[in-house]
């Protein structure tokens, strides 16, 4: 399954891409043309979003996988949020993805597209941490919401509050490789609410 990917660094395409591999259990693999927004981070999320959706389509991809850093930003997305929450970057990740329009283009001979968005609160640092079985003392929803404890984050993750790419790669890919999806599921909503798109 080829996906393109719409996510702030390589570290976090690949974490994602392990992790929809495992759930889907197929091999996933990124599009050639990567798009990154680690300059602007949300607002250049939000600009690239509709972008990505539709060269999907055009390049005759199973779809994408849009994510970002919850980093702060509230409220942070319930299921019962039926239409698009303003302030909640997990509703607005998919508005302004406008995903309706390159679902509604003829694909001859291919399957459906399927895209998938996520917003790990308060970072993907946190699910990972979680994973490995980290004790947030009940605030694992919280740290992260401003940069001291980003920086917290990765320096219980990564060793390092300003860790290079390979270092990140080094920590994060054997988590992802091994955690248990369901065990992560159940402490972690941001991580329960990905989880149930992809089945």
């Amino acid at each position: 399954m080829k996906l393109a990917f719409c996510v702030e660094d390589d570290t976090d395409e690949e974490v994602f891409r392990v992790l929809l591999s495992r759930a889907w259990k197929t091999e996933v693999v990124p599009d050639e043309q990567p798009l990154r927004f680690p300059r602007g981070g949300w607002a250049k999320a939000l600009q690239l979003a509709p972008i990505i959706a539709k060269a999907a389509h055009r390049r005759g991809l199973d779809g994408a996988v849009f994510a970002i850093d919850n980093d702060g930003a509230a409220p942070t997305h319930l299921p019962s949020h039926q239409d698009a929450i303003p302030g909640c970057r997990l509703c607005e990740l998919r508005k302004a993805a406008r995903i309706q329009e390159p679902l509604s283009w003829d694909r001859p001979g291919l399957p459906p597209l399927r895209y998938v968005f996520a917003v790990p609160v308060q970072a993907l640092e946190t699910w990972l941490l979680l994973a490995r079985g980290h004790d947030f003392k009940g605030q694992a929803e919280y740290l992260g919401d401003e940069p001291n404890g980003r920086r917290k984050l990765k320096k219980w993750l990564y060793g390092d509050e300003t860790p290079d790419r390979e270092t990140m790669r080094r920590a994060a890919l054997p988590i992802a490789e091994t955690l248990d999806i369901e065990a992560l599921a159940k402490v972690s909503p941001s991580f329960e609410a990905f989880l149930s798109q992809l089945r």
